[in-house]
């Protein structure tokens, strides 16, 4: 009787371990960057396989457009940050100074730090104003090279934005030889370079241009 109770004793725990063996909890591999918060339905947690973790797959491609100019030249001089104000009281995504702030009609800066579409507006008005500036210019230089670089309209308007118009005709009227520098040393020429033939058509020359909201 011993021996058979010793025996049923052996058998259930063996068939116990089975059991449990069978019913442990599966291994979730997923990847440890997410995170899921479980209140009513349970969320669907990504394997990182799924993922296509570059960030710049998000970003519209906007190449040569005039949002691509906006885009580019504003991440050159801010990162694109609306709120950026660096150690020379430069303000906003695209660094006015307040001088060039109050030739397009803005005198609160706490307003235009404030207003991303205060500021694309001012970028506008900017580009409007220079184009005038430089309209002259514009026609008798696009296209060609001066000292290796490629004169183009969104060029100009780029070197004008980070020196001023007048910077820029110095360079054109002596063929390249004068190249103005900003503050942080750099050339009017590379932005003349980096932002060559964008399409800014559509904005047209105003010396009358104002940003107002």
């Amino acid at each position: 009787m011993t021996k058979r109770f010793m025996k049923l004793s052996a058998l259930l725990a063996v068939a116990a371990f089975v059991a449990m063996a069978f019913s442990s909890k599966r291994v979730d591999y997923s990847s440890s960057i997410f995170a899921t918060d479980i209140v009513g339905n349970v969320a669907h947690v990504p394997y990182e396989y799924e993922v296509n973790l570059n960030s710049q797959d998000s970003v519209p491609f906007l190449g040569k457009s005039f949002q691509g100019f906006c885009h580019d030249l504003g991440f050159s001089e801010s990162s694109g940050n609306y709120r950026a104000v660096n150690r020379l009281g430069y303000l906003g995504k695209y660094q006015f100074g307040r001088s060039t702030l109050h030739w397009v009609g803005i005198t609160n800066t706490s307003l235009f730090l404030n207003s991303p579409l205060l500021q694309e507006k001012a970028f506008k008005a900017l580009i409007s104003k220079n184009k005038w500036v430089l309209r002259d210019y514009i026609d008798e230089y696009n296209g060609k090279i001066i000292n290796g670089v490629k004169i183009s309209e969104s060029g100009l308007l780029a070197a004008a934005h980070l020196g001023g118009a007048g910077n820029v005709k110095k360079f054109l009227d002596s063929q390249g030889e004068y190249v103005f520098r900003d503050a942080n040393h750099v050339p009017i020429t590379k932005y003349m370079k980096r932002f060559v033939d964008y399409d800014i058509s559509h904005i047209l020359p105003d010396n009358n241009a104002r940003a107002t909201l």
